[in-house]
């Protein structure tokens, strides 16, 4: 599978997994340095929410921490810090329903994924407001493996190697994955009033 530079495995970068892993307790705040922007926009373009986001993003930071021994530092780290904290992120939106703005993405983000569902003008079929409410149940309502990839793509903004790589998968796996996400959307979508011309 192909890797970009900017995601390339750096022998630096090994070097610091490995003192990491052999107790070095210091040099992981050297790999957070270099990953944080990164885990931090992933994690503020779900949640909306720029405290909430470094929360969340502190969080997934621990618990790559904790989980570092598994991590297979033949592959770059930025992948599986993002996926680790996409994973953190879906479970803040599940348990922050009180506040829209803590469910995916807000009205900004509905808007991105009108595209993601073949969609035109929302003002077309219902209100701005009730079409991305309804937009952000169906991503919610998605199987996780579903949710996880539709995230990445469409917010984390990475390629469908990039989210192979980060989700242990084939690229191919990626797309399929995508496209019956875009038709469960596409289904759930319908029954909430949304025409099947607006979608096609």
């Amino acid at each position: 599978m192909a890797i970009t530079a900017e995601h390339a495995v750096t022998s630096d970068e090994q070097r610091l997994v490995r003192l990491c892993r052999n107790g070095d307790q210091s040099v992981f705040a050297e790999l957070v340095e270099s990953h944080q922007a990164a885990v931090f926009g992933t994690v503020l373009r779900m949640v909306h929410d720029r405290e909430v986001a470094a929360e969340v993003s502190n969080r997934a930071f621990y618990r790559a921490y904790e989980h570092l021994a598994s991590f297979d530092e033949s592959r770059p780290l930025r992948p599986w810090l993002v996926r680790i904290a996409a994973h953190e992120a879906l479970n803040e939106l599940r348990t922050r329903r009180r506040d829209a703005a803590h469910t995916i993405g807000g009205e900004a983000a509905a808007i991105e994924l009108e595209q993601l569902v073949g969609g035109h003008d929302p003002a077309e079929l219902l209100p701005q407001r009730e079409r991305s409410a309804a937009i952000r149940a169906a991503v919610e309502h998605l199987p996780e493996p579903q949710r996880v990839v539709v995230v990445l793509r469409y917010f984390a903004d990475l390629s469908y190697a990039e989210i192979a790589e980060a989700t242990q998968q084939t690229a191919n796996n990626v797309g399929v994955t995508l496209l019956r996400a875009r038709e469960r959307l596409r289904r759930e979508l319908e029954t909430e009033g949304v025409g099947s011309d607006v979608l096609s």
